[in-house]
């Protein structure tokens, strides 16, 4: 964030300078007046200003913040949100007393308030910038349900040499199926149907004999 402070004989030049100083419109800046009261005479005594620009990264991550606390305010939910800047991503953290609201069943609200700020905040950005929704180390928890399924119905799918057909499935779900068992010799992976929601299909690996029970 860059922080100045411009003097004028009014609070109007004051801003003129800040905006001509910095090439940015006057309303990308939050003003602060820290000496003189005059907005548009001048009365002898100067007025001093401090201007506060916040970069891209910023202004998104606040937008962001902004948006889902405005959004749980308007259905009488109490949220708190942290927002973190991360690279390539934005991650933001929910606390609510109605996480179990808040996630749904098997995270499919939590899931679709994520489409939504995804689509809100970068409408009319150049370059899309991704925003994940956590409530409760929810998202750790079903990383490690899934890991745990796919190996188990790995293994199903090596005793049997049968193929295996998984519940519908967004893509970050998806991905950790994909990624748990990319590098298994016995088994292999890919996504059918269509839309958001998939299912993921386990596979046998051709020329590969069955595993004894």
């Amino acid at each position: 964030m860059v922080i100045r402070e411009y003097e004028g004989r009014t609070e109007r030049e004051a801003i003129r300078k800040a905006v001509e100083d910095l090439g940015v419109e006057s309303d990308k800046l939050k003003i602060e007046v820290i000496e003189g009261k005059s907005k548009f005479f001048s009365f002898g005594n100067p007025v001093k200003i401090r201007v506060y620009l916040e970069n891209e990264e910023e202004r998104l991550a606040n937008r962001v913040k902004e948006f889902i606390t405005e959004l749980f305010k308007k259905i009488d939910v109490n949220v708190e949100v942290d927002v973190i800047e991360e690279v390539g991503r934005i991650y933001v953290e929910i606390s609510s007393d109605n996480a179990g609201l808040i996630i749904g069943k098997r995270g499919k609200t939590l899931e679709a308030l994520q489409l939504l700020v995804n689509v809100i905040v970068n409408k009319d950005r150049k370059e899309w910038k991704k925003v994940v929704l956590d409530i409760a180390k929810y998202r750790d928890k079903r990383e490690n349900t899934l890991r745990e399924l796919a190996l188990k119905i790995a293994e199903k799918v090596k005793k049997t040499g049968k193929s295996q057909l998984l519940e519908p499935m967004n893509p970050f779900e998806r991905r950790i199926i994909h990624i748990t068992l990319q590098n298994d010799p016995l088994v292999d992976t890919r996504s059918e149907g269509v839309g958001v929601l998939k299912k993921v299909r386990i596979y046998p690996k051709k020329n590969i004999k069955r595993k004894e029970k």
